[in-house]
């Protein structure tokens, strides 16, 4: 592959990405630059943005969003002027992208070999390329493309049917677990009750926590509801770090049902968030589950979900991080008396569950994994 540049284009860049670009810049030698713009002012999306500088080159772009966030178009053609001709263009792959179609048409006439980079189905229907017209005009990108890297093995099973198996790449979708883990040894030198004191919870409590935006999609009403319940005949903690536009409405039910042990942290990020995580037992998301697995798993949290989640037809593909019985559970059914059954059976094995979570996060959920995908797909594309 030259030493040309290889760039990267996504809507958005969440703060968690970061260290993902950063490490894949070094293993490219520094040739990354990475194309984002900015979520809408009124988007839950917004917290997620970094703020922080980058190691590798950085392109602001202009975003324009319709119809809230249902599409999406940003300019691209002035990367292409200002920093020559690509060797690969890695792209993020969304339907919602009305211009994605005419940045690869663009790249494939300079020459630039090209990655689609995601998960290629919704998380709100079935994957359905013969009957859904999302999915067939996904399939269609994906053909055109010299590389898909793929989110999980699942993904790239999915695909297998209508792309072309040497196309097929697994990046294995995580978070830099390794700042995570080494707080979570930092933390066990100091001994939980130790961490319990000094943020107030007490020490024979059962603590849940919930991590992630605080949006409908999330299942956040039935979290309070199993809060109540399980509140009702013994100590219990609710931890919800996060933020989103259901915070205020949250809060008032909270108040109004007298819910005193539920704690808004509000968005935490780092150092801020580990002690809280480490100080709980079971990580309680009603809603879809994504990355918020790998952040769980880092500290040993086993995970509670719905196999069938409340808001939307299913959970992003790090689902498949959680094995129910073993590193958390899927709760089958849709009341609360479900959730309530399967946070019981995590908290009555907790050790075992901590134990094959933290295992499973260090032998399967390394960033350098995820880059050895992502940087396979495209030493492909560029044809190497």
């Amino acid at each position: 592959m030259p030493d040309n540049p290889v760039y990267y284009f996504a809507r958005i860049v969440p703060n968690y990405r970061v260290p993902v670009l950063e490490a894949l810049n070094r293993r490219l030698g520094g040739r990354l630059v990475v194309c984002s713009g900015q979520s809408p002012d009124s988007s839950s999306l917004r917290y997620l943005v970094s703020e922080t500088e980058p190691s590798y080159e950085e392109v602001r772009l202009r975003n324009w969003w319709f119809w809230g966030e249902t599409f999406h178009a940003q300019p691209f053609r002035f990367v292409f002027r200002d920093f020559g001709s690509p060797a690969v263009v890695l792209a993020e792959e969304s339907p919602r992208s009305i211009t994605l179609p005419f940045l690869l048409r663009y790249a494939g006439r300079h020459g630039a070999g090209r990655v689609l980079w995601g998960h290629f189905s919704s998380i709100n229907r079935s994957f359905d390329p013969t009957n859904n017209v999302r999915d067939r005009y996904r399939m269609e990108l994906a053909r055109r493309v010299e590389a898909c890297a793929c989110y999980t093995s699942g993904v790239a099973d999915m695909l297998r049917p209508y792309i072309a198996v040497e196309k097929l790449f697994v990046a294995r979708n995580t978070l830099d677990l390794a700042p995570m883990m080494a707080q979570h040894e930092e933390l066990r030198a100091e001994g939980r009750e130790s961490v319990r004191r000094r943020l107030s919870i007490p020490a024979r409590s059962r603590v849940l926590v919930y991590l992630g935006r605080l949006i409908p999609e999330k299942g956040v009403d039935l979290l309070l509801e199993a809060y109540r319940k399980l509140s009702a005949d013994s100590q219990v903690v609710l931890l919800v770090v996060g933020d989103g536009p259901e915070r205020a409405r949250m809060e008032s039910e909270t108040r109004r049902q007298g819910l005193d042990d539920v704690r808004y942290l509000g968005a935490l990020f780092g150092q801020d968030a580990a002690p809280f995580l480490f100080s709980s037992d079971v990580m309680v998301v009603p809603g879809y589950l994504g990355l918020v697995i790998n952040h769980a798993f880092a500290f040993g949290l086993p995970v509670v979900s719905m196999r069938n989640p409340i808001g939307t037809g299913g959970h992003s593909p790090e689902v498949e991080y959680l094995e129910s019985g073993e590193t958390g559970v899927l709760c089958d059914g849709v009341t609360v008396d479900d959730l309530v059954r399967g946070i019981k059976s995590v908290l009555n094995d907790r050790p075992r569950y901590s134990a094959n979570a933290y295992a499973y996060a260090r032998a399967h959920l390394t960033l350098e994994q995820m880059v050895d995908g992502l940087h396979a797909a495209i030493l492909h594309a560029g044809g190497d």
